[in-house]
């Protein structure tokens, strides 16, 4: 017998920083994912996975060890359509999405309390395995708060090149001082997209991400930022944009799919140094069964 579930990925975050002295996110799913199928092996006591993929072999081990079951033999298997090392979350899409389906082929309750302290034990993580959009502390797991659900926004996403990891980033000694610098600005992105999605505004959500991504310029720059949101602001269509703060990617929101061919065009032209990754949307997280 074999569980199958699917993770969606992130374009980074549609705000992240310091909310009253924590660590928090606002999760930005997008409808691109990872596939992780889980079977049983038998006379085996050993999880049969990837060998890149030590942080999903490391949660499930202890998944397992929580329920007493140290001698079960796991098969992992992951279709990953999610790039790496881009802060697109395909780290917590293979963490819970194999924990999740190990619950399920043990007959166990999905109990996204303890998926989230295990995944959160392994590495930082998103929140996209959650329904809706999420408010999130994607270090200790506090704060979380859904927001809502909102209808989907189309995204053109970019990728400024290289890579960023997780764990490394999140244990900078500058970290606490450089948010606590950005505090303003990112406490009035929160409220913009926090009353985007109660009120069904894909502008203000826009607005508040794109705030965001500004603020957080002082940690990880994207070169040129200000100069492609100014360029873009007078785009029809155009509604903001959602980076990686701890990644490579930008994404592109925009109000309507039919504006994406000239939006796209546009930024190839001025900005040749962006890779074209796919066009996408950001839409409600959530794990899916398949």
């Amino acid at each position: 017998m074999k569980k199958i579930v699917k993770i969606p990925g992130s374009c980074g975050e549609l705000v992240q920083g310091y909310l009253n002295e924590n660590n928090f996110l606002v999760s930005c799913p997008i409808d691109v994912y990872n596939t992780i199928h889980v079977s049983k092996v038998e006379f085996s006591n050993e999880i049969l996975i990837n060998e890149n993929k030590s942080k999903t072999k490391q949660a499930l081990l202890k998944l397992l060890s929580y329920f007493g079951l140290k001698d079960l033999g796991l098969k992992v298997e992951i279709k990953a359509d999610l790039p790496e090392g881009k802060g697109m979350g395909s780290s917590t899409a293979d963490i819970t999405g194999g924990m999740i389906a190990t619950l399920l082929l043990l007959n166990k309750k999905v109990d996204l309390e303890l998926v989230t302290k295990i995944a959160l034990a392994v590495e930082p993580s998103d929140a996209t395995f959650m329904d809706g959009i999420v408010k999130f502390d994607h270090l200790t797991g506090k704060q979380k708060e859904k927001l809502g659900k909102i209808e989907p926004i189309p995204l053109l996403v970019f990728d400024y090149g290289g890579e960023v990891d997780t764990l490394r980033f999140n244990s900078r000694k500058d970290l606490k001082k450089l948010n606590s610098h950005k505090g303003k600005m990112v406490n009035k992105a929160y409220r913009l997209v926090k009353k985007g999605i109660k009120s069904n505004d894909k502008k203000l959500i826009g607005k508040g991400a794109t705030m965001s991504s500004l603020a957080n310029q002082n940690i990880i720059k994207k070169p040129g930022l200000r100069e492609l949101i100014n360029t873009l602001e007078t785009q029809k269509g155009f509604l903001g944009v959602s980076t990686a703060h701890s990644g490579t990617v930008i994404g592109i929101m925009i109000d309507n799919e039919k504006f994406s061919g000239e939006i796209k065009k546009k930024i190839q032209n001025f900005f040749p140094n962006l890779n074209s990754l796919f066009k996408t949307r950001i839409i409600n997280g959530g794990y899916k069964i398949i």
